[in-house]
């Protein structure tokens, strides 16, 4: 007997209930009839929820066009402050009413608990109120981040689309998403660029104040702020550093200063501290033709990765030295072993570098070091000293005396590159290691005569990795041209050297773990230059130290510990390492790198820029994982390292022509040299440029 049944059924998103009669049927014709109308009603239905997450895409489309058109512009800064007093004058919650709330609209939580005056002495308000009257009440703040958390996930159009996505699996939805996403983040990351440009601007207008109190005379004049201008930035903060540590010293001195080394009274602990900016590539303007290591892989059905890893490769072969170039190198290397023996007769010379290590860049510095073989320095062993203070005095006289010595040394060597005909642009620097800087006119070559100490250990530690990791010589010429074209590779304006970038780039090789997905022996080199931007862009450079020998890290402390200490005395690496993991003062952002053939030595002490190296790989990284992921990039003829190194071809190609031209004429004597067993390698990697500001560039 047929009965009828009432199904309270779930029609759309409002919880609206339809009521469907249903019979209880035993007639075939009339149960097909049945599924027929139910089978339409599905369809219906799939078509309706498929309309509906086409309109939830089409609102955070809408939506992500809105936030990208608000006038943000990084040219106009007083418009762009103007919007964002605007948008905060937007912002403010006012007390609405329950009984005049629209039913509809989604109010938060704490919105209702407004719906009471609160007296004049609460505390408990948790976000700024107004009156009826539009007179302001007593308000407290809540966190921007507290806010963000409730009112997003219901507010946020984006979140919805993420929600809707997250139910399907149509993948051009999620790559959509990630794309709308990552347009998001650029909005936040322009706002929050003009916040950093803002800091770094009252900083620097800081330091100024600083260098006109205490640096009499002025060293240099000091321009206005610049936002562009990195160079005169960290130049000031340099200066701002050597007067600190001047100071430090006489109070060290006098006894007053202990602990961290903070001067109270003259500098705020936190008076060096700046916001990192994102590091663009320079301008380099040329023709459309494609670049040298834009090469697709040969089989079509080639993946990213495997497209990556072909242009990796292809830049380091286009990298290496033409035998033009390796001959005019070898040939100007043999000018300067010459001469400066033959000015300073009590001296000898020796090349360093990448001569000896084969790691070479077509802008690299011809560096040459000048010695004393015959000089037998006074011995500490022999000598007897009252206290630490009497033996650190002798020390401190022992190295002036040689720096004395050597200035003197090289500038008889000045003189004779000025007799030169070859040689222009000759100047003496007296740093921590005093040099003589020139250019050859036939080739525009730089060089440098270095008066520093030998550099056996480090020439070894190179070869010793280069064996040990295959990957590591073309990802050092990726990443140091990388930093080359962003003002990021000079240790003086607060660079990374090549040496101190060398060791980065082995610390992370060696850290890289395996792809397990893979179940290969050894990662792709595109995994590893990956590895090496993630690495770097993550770790907390102001609370680790890290190691090599042996490979890891440790917290950065003031104090050790009584086993520490105990340890420490007869193991000189722990020693070295207690003494490197003592936070800069002043400094504490600095990356401490401890030197695996020189443990007392920390790569990272001249790296001020660290903060915008960061960041900067942090974009390159997210950047490249965006391209491998888009499933249309194959259709894009430009190389997937066009963010990394832009059209560097233009910029070395300036330089290796005239090398290239001036080498021609000794290929065929060069050739005949190295048959008799002479290495090739040549170029420039410096052996000491954490060492402080004497540090070759």
């Amino acid at each position: 007997m047929p009965c009828q049944l009432r199904l309270p059924r779930l029609c759309d998103s409002r919880h609206t209930y339809h009521h469907t009669l249903r019979h209880a049927v035993t007639s075939r014709t009339a149960l097909r009839l049945f599924q027929q109308v139910r089978h339409a009603s599905d369809a219906a239905k799939v078509a309706e929820r498929e309309a509906a997450r086409e309109a939830i895409k089409e609102k955070a489309r809408q939506e992500l066009l809105r936030r990208l058109n608000q006038s943000i512009d990084p040219n106009d800064l007083s418009a762009t402050l103007e919007a964002h007093r605007e948008s905060n004058r937007a912002s403010v919650i006012h007390q609405v009413p329950t009984h005049k709330s629209d039913p509809e609209v989604w109010r938060p939580n704490f919105l209702n608990a407004l719906s009471k005056p609160l007296p004049p002495s609460s505390k408990s308000s948790t976000v700024r109120a107004h009156s009826r009257s539009g007179a302001p009440r007593p308000y407290e703040y809540m966190a921007k981040r507290d806010i963000q958390e409730k009112d997003r996930s219901k507010q946020d159009t984006l979140a919805e689309f993420s929600e809707t996505v997250a139910k399907t699996t149509n993948e051009d939805d999620a790559y959509q998403l990630k794309k709308m996403k990552d347009a998001a983040l650029l909005v936040r990351e322009q706002r929050a660029a003009v916040d950093a440009e803002l800091r770094n601007g009252q900083n620097y207008t800081r330091w100024t104040k600083f260098l006109h109190e205490h640096e009499k005379p002025l060293m240099a004049e000091i321009p206005e702020y610049d936002p562009k201008d990195r160079q005169t930035f960290f130049d000031l903060i340099r200066r701002v550093y050597h007067i600190i540590v001047r100071e430090q010293k006489k109070a060290k001195t006098l006894g007053v200063l202990k602990g961290p080394g903070i001067l109270k009274g003259m500098a705020s602990p936190l008076l060096l501290l700046y916001s990192s900016v994102f590091r663009p590539l320079m301008s380099l303007k040329g023709g459309n033709d494609p670049e040298p290591w834009n090469r697709r892989p040969k089989n079509k059905g080639y993946s990213h990765r495997e497209w990556f890893d072909l242009e990796i490769t292809k830049f380091a072969e286009w990298m290496q030295l033409t035998p033009s170039e390796k001959a005019a190198r070898a040939k100007l290397t043999e000018t300067l072993l010459e001469l400066v023996p033959r000015a300073a007769p009590d001296t000898g010379a020796e090349p360093f570098g990448s001569q000896v290590t084969g790691l070479t860049m077509p802008n690299s510095d011809i560096d040459i070091r000048i010695y004393e073989p015959n000089f037998n320095a006074p011995r500490q062993q022999d000598q007897e000293f009252a206290d630490k203070e009497e033996k650190h005095a002798w020390q401190a006289q022992q190295r002036a005396e040689k720096k004395a010595r050597m200035i003197a040394h090289l500038s008889k060597v000045q003189s004779h590159l000025e007799k030169h005909p070859d040689f222009d642009q000759i100047e003496i620097t007296e740093s921590y290691y005093p040099l003589v800087k020139a250019v050859h006119l036939p080739t525009r070559l730089k060089v440098q005569v270095v008066a520093t100490k030998p550099s056996d250990s480090s020439r070894e530690a190179i070869k010793s990795y280069l064996e040990e990791l295959p990957h590591l010589k073309p990802l050092f010429l990726l990443m140091k041209t990388t930093l080359n074209l962003r003002g990021l590779s000079d240790p003086w304006h607060g660079g990374f050297g090549s040496y101190s970038l060398f060791m980065m780039c082995v610390v992370a090789l060696k850290s890289a773990p395996l792809e397990p997905v893979k179940q290969k022996p050894f990662n792709s080199i595109s995994d590893d230059f990956l590895y090496i931007l993630k690495f770097w862009s993550r770790f907390d450079t102001s609370k680790k130290l890290l190691t090599i020998e042996p490979l890891g890290s440790c917290q950065k402390k003031l104090w050790a510990t009584n086993e520490e200490i105990e340890a420490s005395k007869t193991d000189f690496a722990l020693s070295a390492r207690l003494r490197l993991a003592k936070p800069v003062a002043y400094k504490p952002y600095l990356l401490a790198l401890q030197d695996p053939a020189d443990p007392i030595n920390d790569l990272g002490r001249s790296g001020m820029a660290i903060s915008d190296l960061q960041k900067t790989l942090r974009k390159l990284h997210r950047d490249l994982i965006e391209n491998l992921e888009d499933p249309a990039r194959k259709k894009n003829p430009s190389a997937l390292l066009k963010g990394v190194v832009g059209r560097c071809d233009r910029f070395f190609d300036e330089m290796r022509i005239p090398v290239d031209l001036w080498g021609e004429q000794f290929v065929v004597e060069e050739e005949g040299v190295d048959g008799e067993g002479r290495e090739e390698g040549n170029g420039e990697v410096e052996m000491k440029d954490g060492g402080g500001e004497g540090a070759l560039s």
